[in-house]
């Protein structure tokens, strides 16, 4: 049971919005740890197909609104109607949230005063993101009058004006998954709305470690096994897909970064080609997602 909240405690300026699919039981905790920051909190079950009516109902139960899509649509268009259920309430900000992301107590209010130092500045904040994510320093741009600016924030723990998303709308849900958040940044930024970073912290997740192998023998280092970071292999259909869709998108103004992002995905393909499990089914979802790009198909794909 969720412990008593002092209702003066809460923001109820700003709404989180919790994209789910087929979740532990952990996201009624980290819908809990919300609900003691926020009055309210949308859960998006996206799709995930019966046997989870039990953690949404209990996420009910802990004070979240739960919005049950029918269908896996996709980070973006679960956000996108996570949105849109929680600006029926009069809010200022949305707060974007993954399901196995746990906010540290005072999170939400550490980046609402780091959106309203950066107005008193003279700067109009399009997102603002934590300046470390797991203890790691996130990508920086420079500052504006004594304003921290920050480079393509990930998407969970984001805090988002309601203006900016007057001002340059909701998130490209064709692109299903990957680099949702990478798009968003740079549409912001183009209008003029730049990312301010504040000084908080959470933990997240990125990706699966797995033992660094080459024909059937673990690679070690002073005698541990060596990791490597991989995702699953149809995202990495995703992942090339979208990068040459969200390219063709922004070529002409960010060259650089468009060029930069296909050659870092690169070298990671080819990294955890030579060294991780899997390598036929990653490169046949890298190749299928690639020729998909260049064609301009956008969407869920059917990677069966």
């Amino acid at each position: 049971m969720q412990p008593d909240i002092d209702p003066s405690k809460r923001l109820n300026q700003v709404a989180a919005v919790v994209t789910a699919f087929r979740p532990t039981p952990h996201l009624v905790e980290n819908v809990s740890s919300l609900l003691r920051q926020l009055t309210t909190v949308v859960v998006v079950d996206d799709g995930g197909g019966p046997g989870f009516d039990h953690i949404f109902d209990a996420a009910a139960t802990a004070g979240a609104l739960v919005l049950r899509l029918e269908e896996n649509s996709g980070i973006a268009s679960a956000l996108n109607a996570g949105i849109e259920l929680a600006r029926t309430k009069p809010v200022d900000y949305i707060i974007t949230v993954d399901q196995d992301s746990l906010l540290t107590a005072e999170y939400v209010r550490q980046l609402m005063e780091a959106a309203e130092s950066a107005v008193a500045a003279g700067v109009t904040p399009g997102l603002v993101s934590p300046a470390r994510i797991h203890g790691n320093p996130v990508k920086t741009a420079g500052s504006k009058s004594g304003v921290q600016l920050g480079r393509e924030p990930i998407q969970s723990g984001l805090l988002i004006p309601v203006s900016t998303l007057d001002t340059i709308g909701n998130f490209w849900d064709g692109l299903f998954i990957d680099l949702v958040d990478t798009e968003y940044y740079f549409r912001a930024l183009d209008a003029g709305l730049p990312t301010v970073l504040a000084d908080a912290e959470f933990d997240h997740s990125l990706g699966s470690l797995v033992d660094a192998n080459i024909w059937g023998k673990d690679i070690k280092f002073q005698d541990q096994t060596l990791k490597v970071r991989i995702a699953a292999s149809w995202r990495y259909y995703y992942i090339f897909r979208n990068r040459i869709l969200v390219g063709r998108r922004y070529a002409k103004v960010h060259p650089g970064w468009v060029a930069g992002g296909l050659l870092l995905d690169m070298r990671h393909l080819l990294l955890v080609t030579a060294l991780a499990p899997g390598r036929a089914a990653r490169l046949r979802s890298a190749l299928r997602g690639t020729i998909d790009g260049i064609r301009g198909r956008s969407g869920k794909a059917h990677l069966g």
